[in-house]
């Protein structure tokens, strides 16, 4: 009976011993690991702002090296310099938190390779105001063994693609946005 058992064991281990288990990351966003920030520069100052707001989920797969991120920041959260520079940031003309409470990024990380050095880029779409569009981030991951510890990215956007003033051209229409996820 031994020998007749034998092969069907072996086959069973060799089926299941052999299989890699995914080295997946999941992560819920929320401000206690998740920092989303604007950058904008006007006539009269710069303008640094952070969402204390932020919600959603980030996943990376070692096995795949792919990560896809879905996050969203509350409007009326964003923290500025001061209560007047606030009021004009969320007014109709900018941001919009009225008719648009909820800013949304969702995007997937994909490896490019720049000048012969591979970089990871977050490709993705950024709805604002009601309105989505394409938003490519420069992506870093920072790892401790195999295991993800943080991805920080930024980039630009051009606000007049989604309908924001620049009150006259005292605001440059590039804003610089970053991003700086802690897995914790």
């Amino acid at each position: 009976m031994t020998d007749r058992l034998f092969p069907t064991i072996f086959l069973l281990c060799l089926l299941t011993g052999g299989q890699a288990y995914a080295a997946r990351q999941d992560l819920v966003l929320s401000p206690v690991n998740t920092q989303a920030l604007l950058h904008a520069r006007s006539s009269l100052t710069d303008i640094d702002g952070s969402f204390g707001k932020v919600s959603g989920t980030l996943t990376y797969d070692l096995d795949r090296q792919t990560c896809h991120v879905d996050m969203t920041m509350n409007v009326s959260s964003l923290k500025v310099g001061s209560a007047v520079m606030k009021q004009i940031m969320l007014s109709g003309i900018m941001l919009d938190s009225d008719d648009h409470p909820v800013m949304k990024y969702v995007g997937d990380c994909r490896p490019r390779i720049v000048k012969g050095q591979l970089q990871t880029e977050l490709a993705g779409q950024l709805t604002m105001r009601g309105q989505t569009h394409p938003l490519v981030l420069t992506t870093e991951l920072q790892f401790q063994g195999n295991t993800l510890m943080r991805i920080a990215s930024h980039g630009s956007f051009d606000q007049r693609q989604w309908g924001m003033s620049t009150l006259l051209h005292s605001v440059d229409p590039m804003v610089r946005v970053e991003t700086r996820i802690l897995m914790k």
